[in-house]
């Protein structure tokens, strides 16, 4: 029973891992095409980014 519950802890970490990762990707890839695009205050970030 308690190797049950540690395997779906398990399970759940990992579910909030990868969609944590991909909350980044889409995150950077919105600043990205946002400051491409030049219609956000995303002109203020990246330059820090940058360098």
């Amino acid at each position: 029973m308690n190797d049950r519950r540690n395997n779906k802890q398990r399970r759940t970490q990992l579910w909030v891992s990868i969609g944590a990762v991909v909350l980044i990707i889409l995150l950077i890839l919105w600043l990205t095409i946002a400051d491409l695009w030049g219609d956000t205050d995303v002109q203020a970030i990246m330059p820090m980014i940058a360098f």
